[in-house]
């Protein structure tokens, strides 16, 4: 049985996670909280796919990984000891998976400040965040 890939390379992916950081950022600046969170999710998830290619020795993304579970992805990422070992990791990626789904898009505006403030700690923090401490493998 053939694998089948998605047709963007791994640079692709990188400048779609990079033009959804932007975005990210942007929503932040105009107070769109729910936003945040939303971008906050796409960011972790392209994070994750970023290094299952990098894991697996692959430019592409396998087709199996159009996912949106991020438990699951990071599983598949290879990164699930990683985050079990560090309890500060473990804890901010349980922020931002807990606060984030793919039905965020179809509610409104359900996240206050103190919520995108938190999940956006939880991503960018200089030791324990979850993307800083991702993009070291991507």
């Amino acid at each position: 049985m053939a694998i089948k890939f998605i047709k963007q390379d791994a640079n692709v992916l990188v400048a779609a996670y990079n033009a959804r950081k932007e975005e990210y950022e942007a929503l932040r600046a105009t107070k769109q909280w729910s936003g945040t969170i939303s971008h906050a999710g796409i960011l972790l998830e392209l994070a994750l796919k970023l290094v299952i290619c990098r894991h697996i020795g692959e430019k592409k993304l396998p087709v199996m990984y159009q996912i949106h579970d991020l438990e699951l992805l990071r599983y598949c990422a290879g990164q699930r000891n990683n985050f079990l070992s560090n309890q500060a990791l473990q804890y901010n990626f349980d922020i931002v998976s807990s606060r984030w789904s793919t039905e965020l898009r179809y509610k409104g505006a359900i996240y206050t400040q103190a919520d995108s403030d938190l999940v956006h700690q939880a991503l960018f923090d200089s030791v324990n965040g979850v993307l800083t401490f991702l993009s070291q493998y991507f």
